[in-house]
């Protein structure tokens, strides 16, 4: 069954393949610097390779958005998203793949009674906001930059051609590596958390995890999206936004593919985290959104004139409209499914405020006194305790997400055979593995009890109010860690 729900995730990806290919090497195939065929071979090698080696960098992100949690509920959220992507791409307008699963997203935890992380959405949507200049800016950078050159330039016109060919297989490929590592995790990111692969050993320390393996199949169906429907895209993009030179789209090419990776790569996050250098959130980011900024740059360059500000508009209208379109469709399918198909859409979990989990409230240091109208009583939704600590106005927001995820009924047991029969254990530092040996057939009500015995061990701890950069990120990778235990020690 796992295979059958996951079309919906294929299917997804053939949309991300048919409409996001354009964004790369659009303007290179309009221009006649490159024929569509090897534009296509060299998007689906380098956009596989991205999306297996780097593309679990923007997943977590999009997860704290929403962790869907029943497999039925993955294929709806991805179906939403991929029908949203296909009526709007059927008119030749590219959309953010990135939107429509965000709001597919919003849409189950508003059908699920789930709180969406504002924290995540913020970040995520601020983003786009952010790519979309910094795409523009760069752009525009490059095309000063570039001009001169070339304008003074003595170099053979056959020369100069030759060079931008063999300029833009080189940037198209780093393009389609990071396009591939940020926007996988939107094509699948979704079945991550019911995904039934185990990691797989290779030989000589090599492995395959079973995320890789998911988004190995999520990258197919990209290379069949290319090769299918791309090219109509293709047109948008590279010739009716705004008219390119081969030179100009080389500039708008290397823009793009520079901010995709900026936002995917985790070497490059750890590496401006150690030097103590601002970040840059690993978020999956609107590659429509990037190459339009990147053409829009090179425009206002130039002047403006050539712009075509209606086609813009068009593009700009379906950035707002996709992620409530998703939505809508979501919540809609979700109800179908459910009460028509009667299919589990997501796991029904309980949430009590009885005598331990109140005292482990106070034991973080929240006011009891403001969980008065929800003491002694247990919720099926996370918006009904909600609505009910909001009328008290003691708590702030965060702070009443912090007291529901307390309260959360999750039923384990620890069981560090199924980590070994996994390979899930690799995860964990031999400290971390021998705790977990140390806690091996405990039982446990709620998350938060796994979590303090596991705290024997300091590589289990939070770091409580982190502030830093490097505290969040450590946060954050034990949250991963954690989640992985959920999962494997879930008990009816």
């Amino acid at each position: 069954m796992f295979f059958f729900y996951l079309l919906s995730g294929l299917f997804l990806g053939w949309s991300l393949g048919a409409n996001d290919t354009g964004n790369i090497f659009g303007a290179a195939v309009e221009t006649h610097m490159l024929k569509f065929k090897k534009a296509a071979l060299i998007a689906a090698i380098f956009i596989t390779l991205g999306a297996v080696l780097e593309g679990s960098g923007p997943s977590g992100t999009l997860g704290r958005l929403g962790s869907v949690d029943a497999l039925a509920g993955a294929f709806t959220v991805a179906l939403a998203a991929a029908l949203t992507i296909t009526l709007i791409v059927r008119i030749g307008i590219p959309v953010s793949t990135s939107q429509t699963i965000v709001g597919a997203i919003i849409g189950w935890n508003l059908f699920t009674g789930r709180l969406t992380d504002f924290s995540s959405l913020i970040t995520i949507a601020s983003s786009w906001v952010m790519a979309f200049v910094l795409s523009a800016s760069i752009a525009a950078l490059l095309f000063y930059l570039v001009r001169p050159f070339i304008n003074r330039s003595r170099m053979h016109l056959l020369v100069q051609d030759m060079m931008i060919r063999y300029a833009l297989i080189v940037v198209g490929a780093f393009g389609a590596y990071s396009l591939g590592a940020n926007n996988i995790a939107n094509v699948v990111g979704v079945f991550v958390p019911v995904s039934p692969f185990k990691d797989l050993a290779l030989g000589a320390g090599i492995s395959i995890s079973g995320v890789q393996q998911l988004y190995l199949l999520g990258a197919l169906s990209i290379v069949v999206g290319i090769y299918t429907y791309s090219h109509k895209v293709m047109r948008t993009v590279g010739k009716d936004l705004f008219h390119l030179s081969p030179i100009t789209a080389l500039v708008a090419i290397t823009a793009e593919a520079i901010v995709l990776f900026l936002f995917a790569s985790r070497g490059l996050y750890n590496l401006l985290l150690n030097s103590g250098m601002p970040t840059i959130p690993l978020v999956p980011v609107s590659s429509t959104q990037v190459i339009v900024g990147a053409v829009v740059g090179i425009g206002l360059a130039k002047g403006g004139k050539n712009i075509r500000y209606n086609i813009l508009a068009r593009v700009s209208f379906a950035w707002v409209a996709a992620p409530l379109m998703a939505a809508l469709i979501s919540f809609t399918l979700l109800f179908i499914i459910q009460n028509v198909f009667e299919q589990k859409v997501y796991q029904a979990t309980s949430y009590i405020f009885d005598r331990k989990s109140i005292t482990r409230i106070s034991e973080e240091g929240f006011d009891t006194g403001a969980l008065s109208t929800v003491n002694g009583r247990t919720f099926s939704t996370e918006r009904d305790i909600y609505r009910e600590l909001s009328d008290q106005h003691s708590l702030k927001r965060d702070e009443m997400i912090r007291v529901i995820k307390l309260a959360e009924i999750h039923h384990l047991k620890a069981d560090y055979e199924k980590l070994l029969k996994g390979n899930m254990h690799e995860s964990f530092s031999p400290a971390q593995q021998a705790r977990l040996q140390a806690v091996n057939g405990r039982e446990y009500r709620h998350k938060w009890q796994l979590e303090a015995d596991l705290a024997g061990e300091p590589e289990f701890l939070y770091i409580a109010n982190a502030q830093t950069e490097i505290e969040k990120n450590h946060n954050r990778i034990l949250e991963g860690k954690l989640n992985i235990l959920y999962r494997a020690f879930a008990t009816p």
